[in-house]
């Protein structure tokens, strides 16, 4: 007969101690400078960051759907929270006015991850690595089309060769993954130095505008690019059925 208590006798995965002595850590060197916080950031989230991607796998299926119920969870409450946290910001002069694109920031985080977390869910990381490629190469040209339609045909035709290599990617993440998956990180860095989003590091993260462009156009390619090296990936390029 099991054991009732055996889900009692909580024996932390040495992962899960070293995460907690990571926390701790991070929160005793804020007194030093709470630039030290981001220790904390790591040992929370870190682990769970690399179960997702397949590199961890220290829980068993009851851990990791409970785990995955608790994430969703959060997602709800935190999502509407920051919901009426902009509503209430941007509904008139408000005394913290000033703090709206944190708080929209914060929106755009929650509402990109569950929606990128959704079609990796429904379509596997190389079907929706494919698709986001094509919508991107399709935006890229038909911006492109318009922004030099007047221009002539020879700069018409070079702008819109600009969209080739995300169309030449849609393929290739459909057959060799890991290729795919090294190319589009090598392509979020290239355009986070090519338009020089980096500076806003340095600058003002913060900024109304920059931060919200870079998630939604750099975000779809670094994450799908991540997901292609994932073991998932990994599990459909040797032969198990994505969905339709």
């Amino acid at each position: 007969m099991a054991n009732p208590f055996a889900r009692v006798r909580w024996r932390p995965a040495p992962a899960t101690l070293i995460a907690s002595g990571v926390v701790v850590l991070g929160f005793l060197l804020t007194g030093v400078s709470w630039g030290f916080l981001a220790l904390v950031a790591v040992g929370t989230f870190g682990p769970g960051i690399l179960r997702e991607l397949g590199w961890l796998k220290d829980k068993d299926e009851f851990e990791r759907r409970a785990a995955r119920r608790a994430g969703y969870h959060a997602y709800l409450v935190g999502g509407f929270i920051t919901f009426l946290i902009v509503a209430y910001m941007r509904s008139g002069e408000r005394v913290i006015a000033e703090e709206a694109p944190v708080s929209t920031l914060i929106l755009v985080v929650l509402w990109f991850t569950w929606l990128l977390s959704s079609f990796l869910s429904y379509w596997g990381p190389r079907k929706t690595a494919s698709r986001i490629l094509i919508i991107f190469g399709s935006v890229w040209l038909l911006f492109n089309v318009i922004g030099n339609i007047e221009a002539g045909p020879t700069a018409l035709i070079m702008q819109s060769l600009l969209a080739v290599p995300f169309f030449g990617l849609a393929y290739v993440s459909r057959r060799w993954p890991r290729i795919a998956g090294v190319l589009l990180l090598a392509a979020s860095a290239f355009f986070v130095y090519f338009f020089g989003w980096y500076r806003i590091l340095y600058e003002n993260p913060f900024a109304k505008g920059p931060p919200v462009v870079i998630i939604l156009f750099v975000g779809p390619l670094l994450a799908s690019g991540i997901a292609l090296l994932s073991k998932a990936a990994r599990g459909e390029a040797d032969g198990e059925q994505d969905s339709p």
